[in-house]
């Protein structure tokens, strides 16, 4: 376990206030143990001087699907491990590793590993998807919504924090989300063609999210608005954007910004195994895809997955909504904490929560330092 350190000299974030303030952050056994301000004596032979830096909060990233070559879907425990401290070196010290469709058996690999190498969190995008919207996915790996399967998945992800992804509008929908939602999991609508109502109902049964908003959805008509218009409208719904500029342009990032503002819009990556790697020839769920200036596309044409990281998905959200980088930084640490309900343990700096810590230049916003659960990764 990390040892007992105090971060002096630094601009402290507050989530609250979106705005940064002088403060020393005390670290014991990887929670943050108190915050004290910048002249308050407190005798700790561990100092880390963070003077004229910003101390922000870790970021938590509830959808991707790997980096640095691997992929959940595949990777073995020891490659899980790499991309763990892969992921925390670049800034985002909370990941939900995303299994794709694959064969079931895979799927129930995957989630041992996914345990097995510390992570403890997973999230479940494969399997339970409209064909209609597939985008990456293979059809012929699509399920219909079992809940008896998706209880028995459960129970094999015990005790991991849970998100799935699903087509609600599909038949048993409505029993597929109680499931879920009832064993402590957090649903979202994704890869769906579910109308506007038919999205509304799903949000009453407990989908609490919108996975990729604007892709693998219906789109938005003025005649039918579709799942999109539901879930920027419906004020507890959260939209989730990969803001890549390449899945959506950055106007419709910004509209995005615009409408779900302050408190339900969520950074993604979706990023696949080329994340963190050149161009070149990549696979998702067993898929071949194709990476050339970053995009990665598969051999039907369609999108498969991002090669951002979030940290440069929040300076993106920066340029494409002109806002600062204190008004950025929730999108990506906060907002998909609470949506997840992790918000309790992580996603702002304060007593109790784990030290999940980026000490960060405030004039280029480069990361100069990071530490997961109080223990210093870069």
């Amino acid at each position: 376990m990390a040892q007992t350190f105090v971060i002096r000299g630094a601009h402290v974030y507050c989530t609250e206030q979106r705005s940064f303030t002088p403060a020393s952050v005390v670290v014991e056994n990887g929670i943050i143990a108190k915050l004290l301000s910048p002249d308050a004596a407190y005798s700790c032979e561990n100092v880390i001087d963070g003077t004229g830096c910003y101390l922000v909060p870790g970021l938590v990233d509830t959808h991707t699907h790997g980096r640095i070559g691997y992929d959940f879907d595949s990777a073995t425990v020891e490659q899980m491990k790499e991309m763990r401290r892969s992921y925390a070196q670049d800034g985002t010290t909370t990941v939900f590793p995303t299994i794709a469709s694959a064969p079931f058996a895979q799927i129930e690999q995957a989630i041992d590993n996914v345990k097995a190498a510390g992570y403890d969190c997973i999230h479940l995008e494969g399997r339970y998807l409209n064909a209609k919207r597939r985008g990456a996915h293979r059809e012929d790996l699509l399920f219909p919504l079992d809940s008896a399967e998706l209880s028995a998945l459960l129970d094999r992800m015990e005790p991991l924090h849970v998100h799935i992804t699903c087509a609600a509008e599909l038949e048993a929908g409505c029993t597929f989300v109680k499931t879920a939602v009832a064993r402590g999991a957090t649903v979202s609508l994704g890869h769906s063609d579910a109308t506007y109502d038919e999205a509304l109902e799903a949000i009453s049964w407990g989908v609490n999210a919108f996975t990729h908003t604007f892709n693998a959805m219906r789109p938005i008509h003025h005649r039918e608005p579709g799942p999109v218009v539901a879930g920027m409208t419906v004020d507890t719904a959260y939209c989730e954007v990969i803001a890549d500029g390449f899945h959506l342009h950055p106007a419709i990032v910004k509209l995005a910004y615009l409408t779900k503002r302050p408190a339900h819009l969520t950074l993604i990556t979706d990023s696949m195994s080329a994340t963190g790697c050149a161009d070149g020839e990549y696979a998702i769920a067993g898929e071949k895809v194709h990476v050339v200036d970053g995009k990665a596309i598969n051999e039907e044409g369609n999108i498969a997955g991002s090669t951002i990281t979030l940290y440069q998905a929040v300076r993106n959200l920066m340029r494409f909504a002109d806002i600062t980088y204190a008004e950025a930084l929730p999108y990506a640490t906060i907002v998909p904490a609470r949506e997840v309900g992790l918000d309790a343990v992580t996603g702002s700096i304060a007593e109790g929560k784990r030290a999940d810590l980026l000490l960060v230049s405030p004039e280029t916003y480069d990361i100069r330092a990071v530490w997961q659960m109080g223990e210093r990764i870069l």
